[in-house]
Parts: C-alpha cells; structure tokens; sequence
C-alpha cells in the first residue's frame, strides 16, 4: 500500500473517531451544586456583573428584577422595560446606560427559568454560555437597538450556536436587534423563524460534518442541493482534493456513511433530520459495507433515503 493510501486512510479514520465524539458529547449533562455554595456563586456573579452596582451578598436575591425559589437561588431575572431598565434617572447607583451580557456569569444559574432582558440597552452579543441554562423555558432580549448611535454601541453580533442547547425553552424572542446567524452553520428554522428545537443542532452538526470530508464550507453545494446538476456530481468529487482519495474499504465505507449522515442532517425540513442521538448510533455502529463502487455513487444516491448503495454485511 502505498504512503499516500495510508496517509488518507488515517486521516478518514481519525475524521471519523472524532465526528463520533462530537455528536456523543452534545448529550452530557453538568453535575449538580450544592445550594449554599451555588447561592454564593449567583451572588457573585450578579455583582461581577455591575448591572446592581455594590450590594451585600447576603441580600441578591432581593435586587430588583431577581426572583429566587425557596433555596435562595435564582429563578427568574425579569429587567423589561416596564421596571429596571429604564430608570429615572441614569445617576442611580445600580443603573448603566449600556449592559453586556459578556459580563454576567451565566454558568452560574443552573435554575434559571426566565430570563427578560427586553428594551434594557443591551449591547456586544450574546456569549456562548447562554446555552448552559437547561432550565430556560423563557428567553426575551427583544429590542435591544441602541438607537442613538447605531455605529459603536448596539446589541448584535451572531446568534450562537449553543441557543439550539435550551431543550427547555418554550418561548425565544431575538427580534428588533441586528443579530443575525453564525454565517452558514445555523438552522434555516431559526434563521428565519426563531423556532428553536433539537433539529437546530443537528444541521449544524452536518454542516460541519460535510466542511470536514469537503475540505471547505459546503454553502454552495447547499444552496444547489434540490438542482440536478449538483445531484448528479459524483460523491469522489466534492471530497477534499488535497488528499488522495483511499483505497481501504472501511475507510471508503466510513466516508460514504459521514456523507448520507451528513446530508441526512442539513435537510431543510427539521422533521425530516433524524436526532443527534440516531446520529450518534449511526456513526458508531456500522454494520454495512458497500454494494456500490465508490467512484459510482452520486450525491443523487446519498440523498434519496429510497436508493440503498449498501448491503448488509454477511
């Protein structure tokens, strides 16, 4: 065998090792925290953020606009406009005229519901640790444009990623604000329709999936995936070119099931994708081996779910 088959051989497996590894991940869940101390973590957390200004720890949970359950841990932080955003007067201890939600430790708030950060000024963009709040079922930053000068000072940004993380969230509300989508990655649901579900990971999981076996962002080859002539492109040619294309059949085996997953996964119609947990289980056990030479299956092939290219293995 030659340098370069082993070469590509290796790389398609360890492609393959750490496809698996991702999607298996998205299903961890964080350990608990003892209520004393998780008590003192929000409080910091809350001062860190200088949206209250100094306050005694002791007290956090009766800020203004905090709500906390009967262990003294927050719940809710409701600062609409109808109450603390908007103050009388901007001299107030406690009161900003711009807010970052980058300065708030959101890991510290495993309880949180509700969180209605609607019309408070809020700029920057949303951190990445917004998706660690599993209890979420409510999530308002609506209308949060600073009006006065749209060039420096505005809430925008990329929507993250980890939005599609809140399993629990009932009601999302991102509008009146100049966020727009991690550029594409993100879902066509969400973009468009602010609907977040579980399906939003999973395209963006085989978004990434493709951009890895193709060497590049697969965004045009999505856009023209319903024309008949990108269906009928040859799967050997929208692979990585740079790397010689293997010649081991579990490899070969490998890379077509990471393309019929992948493309599985970017379908526009979210019922339609399967779960990341199917996913997961597809990637880790296989027990087909091609029927179809590799040169001869066509994108066509991989996407009608109808055309079996595989047989199972006696």
């Amino acid at each position: 065998m030659s340098k370069n088959n082993v070469s590509s051989s290796s790389f398609y497996s360890a492609l393959l090792v750490a496809l698996c590894i991702t999607a298996t991940n998205i299903f961890l869940v964080s350990a608990t925290v003892n209520s004393s101390s998780l008590s003192s973590l929000e409080a910091e957390a809350l001062l860190n953020s200088g949206w209250w200004g100094n306050f005694s720890s002791a007290n956090h949970c009766q800020l203004e606009g905090i709500t906390c359950n009967e262990a003294g841990s927050v719940i809710r932080i409701v600062l609409s406009y109808s109450s603390y955003s908007y103050p009388s007067s901007y001299s107030s201890s406690y009161s900003s005229p711009h807010r970052k939600l980058e300065n708030m430790d959101w890991t510290s708030f495993p309880n949180l519901e509700v969180l209605d950060l609607s019309f408070c000024n809020l700029t920057g963009s949303i951190p990445e640790e917004i998706g660690t709040l599993s209890k979420l079922t409510y999530l308002d930053l609506s209308s949060n444009k600073n009006l006065e000068d749209l060039s420096s000072n505005r809430f925008n940004d990329f929507i993250p990623l980890e939005i599609g993380d809140l399993m629990q969230l009932a009601q999302l509300n991102l509008s009146h604000n100049l966020l727009t989508g991690t550029y594409g990655y993100i879902a066509p649901e969400l973009a468009y329709t602010i609907v977040v579900t579980e399906k939003c990971d999973v395209y963006s999981f085989g978004v990434v999936a493709l951009e890895t076996i193709m060497g590049r962002h697969p965004g045009e080859l999505l856009s023209s995936l319903a024309l008949p002539s990108t269906q009928n492109l040859m799967l050997v040619d929208v692979l990585d070119s740079r790397i010689p294309h293997p010649t081991n059949p579990v490899v070969v085996r490998n890379i077509v099931l990471v393309a019929i997953v992948a493309l599985a996964c970017v379908r526009f119609d979210p019922r339609s994708r399967p779960t990341m947990l199917c996913v997961s289980q597809e990637l880790l056990v296989c027990e087909k081996t091609l029927a179809t030479p590799f040169r001869a299956i066509s994108l066509q092939q991989l996407l009608d779910p109808k055309m079996d290219i595989t047989q199972i293995k006696e």
